[in-house]
């Protein structure tokens, strides 16, 4: 079995980031194995002048594109998931990623405004998800980013959004 052609296809098909582990089961290989193994096919890719690579972490894996032809690429690729959200959406977009996870209501009380139109719209897009309830009368749902969001802001995890002072540094939904 040809490992490196199976990876690459499952990579080029898959809708974002595979994990790690699904490789690693489905071939039967050590985490060690695995990451030799995209090292050899990111060798071939630059070998073969291909623009793009394997971009992985320590959990999971996804095709990128050379960042030196990103420019060359503006008018070919699908406009960006982000692009076309109103002012109100990335405004909701940012308060839900650093208050998450965050209810409809307090959303609405830091904009000032009703957020219900924005939220759908952010989850229509993938990009915010009911995460749970809060254990208040009525049980809110709790908003969150979704895999998608850090695909999206190229950031591995939550925690590497940068900081933007004190009024965003709360840790409980309500309180």
């Amino acid at each position: 079995m040809n490992h490196k052609k199976i990876i690459t296809a499952i990579l080029l098909v898959s809708d974002g980031p595979v994990q790690h582990s699904y490789f690693e089961e489905y071939f039967s290989i050590e985490k060690s194995e695995l990451m030799s193994l995209f090292d050899e096919i990111n060798i071939d890719l630059k070998n073969n002048s291909f623009g793009f690579f394997i971009k992985f972490n320590e959990s999971n894996s996804d095709f990128v594109t050379e960042s030196n032809l990103i420019n060359n690429l503006d008018e070919f690729k699908p406009p960006s998931i982000l692009r076309g959200l109103s002012t109100p959406a990335l405004e909701t977009l940012a308060i839900v990623a650093y208050e998450q996870p965050v209810t409809k209501l307090k959303v609405s009380e830091i904009r000032g405004v009703e957020s219900e139109s924005s939220l759908k719209t952010l989850e229509s897009r993938g990009l915010i998800e009911k995460s749970g309830f809060l254990d208040l009368p009525g049980t809110p749902h709790l908003y969150s980013t979704t895999q998608l969001f850090l695909e999206k802001m190229d950031i591995v995890s939550i925690d590497k959004l940068p900081l933007l002072g004190d009024y965003f540094s709360k840790t409980h939904e309500e309180e």
